[in-house]
């Protein structure tokens, strides 16, 4: 189904908002249990706590790219530091998963060209990432928010696509996703996709799991129930397995796929009752309108219903 841009960009960076609310220890029992969004009674304060470093990072390169229209990594840095200078020690410190939630804004704002987006991606995880090789799980993310943001995501080829774009031998997150494609395609249970991927990682060495897993479950939790927004983040919360990661990037993904309006009414509620939810919003409606040449931002506000899409999306009447 197709929607406004508009709406996919508010239901990526507002979907991830909640995956990670959902994600994170001190909300899981009582949310998971009832299946609804509680937010902290610490209010605003208690919940920027709760949110991870890198989605701050995410934020801080959302403003910098509204400010000067492309990618600036030293303004994006220094942006950072002006938030809160300690979040300047993640850099090169960043797994894959980790860095495919700082580069969100970035998967939206190049989404239209491919080559462009695997440039501008590989110089913004280059930032906070040391290993070369696991910015392809950046990619691939990614990836699938262009997909999705120019009418193109195919549900039963997305990780087939994924993997020719990657175009890499195979390395620990290919074989991974090739997993999950079987899985899926025979239609394996939650359990049985991460106890696979466990065993995995363990084979490989890494007992504990590898951040390429957390990638691997957002796209299996997405494609198993892609129009269900609210069982796609509940079951990724379920793996336990790096959740707040991964709830948000499967936040992220189902929420670009049925945009703002996907996202449960009640949840959407809860979210824009607080100052980082109403922020996700309107850094949404910002890099759109900077994405789509406006030069003002604050002059969108006179037009709040433009329909804006990617080329030949929107076809002339």
């Amino acid at each position: 189904m197709q929607y406004s841009l508009m709406n996919r960009f508010r239901g990526a960076l507002l979907g991830s908002f909640v995956g990670e609310i959902l994600g994170s220890v001190s909300c899981q029992g009582k949310v998971l249990g009832k299946a609804t969004l509680t937010l902290p009674k610490g209010g605003d304060t208690q919940l920027n706590q709760m949110l991870s470093d890198w989605s701050q990072i995410a934020t801080c390169g959302a403003e910098s790219l509204i400010r000067h229209g492309r990618l600036d990594v030293e303004d994006w840095v220094l942006q950072v530091g002006r938030v809160h200078s300690p979040l300047l020690l993640l850099k090169t410190a960043a797994s894959s998963h980790q860095a495919a939630i700082a580069t969100l804004p970035m998967a939206l704002f190049f989404h239209e060209d491919q080559v462009k987006l695997r440039q501008q991606l590989l110089q913004a995880a280059a930032v906070w990432q040391q290993d070369s090789e696991a910015f392809e799980g950046v990619l691939a993310v990614a990836y699938a928010i262009a997909l999705a943001l120019t009418e193109k995501l195919d549900v039963a080829t997305l990780i087939p696509q994924t993997l020719a774009y990657l175009g890499t031998s195979q390395t620990p997150l290919v074989q991974q996703l090739e997993q999950v494609q079987t899985i899926l395609q025979q239609g394996g249970a939650l359990d049985t996709t991460l106890t696979q991927l466990r065993r995995d990682a363990q084979r490989r060495g890494n007992p504990s799991g590898c951040p390429n897993t957390s990638i691997a479950l957002a796209f299996y939790c997405f494609l198993n129930t892609p129009e269900d927004f609210r069982l796609c983040v509940t079951r990724a919360a379920l793996t336990r397995y790096q959740p707040q990661i991964t709830t948000a990037l499967t936040g992220a993904l189902c929420g670009v796929y049925n945009s703002l309006t996907g996202i449960p009414v009640g949840w959407r509620l809860a979210a824009t009752q607080t100052l980082a939810g109403v922020q996700r919003l309107q850094l949404a409606d910002d890099l759109l309108a900077v994405w789509s040449g406006v030069y003002e931002v604050p002059a969108t506000d006179q037009f709040p219903r433009l329909a804006v899409a990617a080329p030949h999306v929107i076809q002339p009447r």
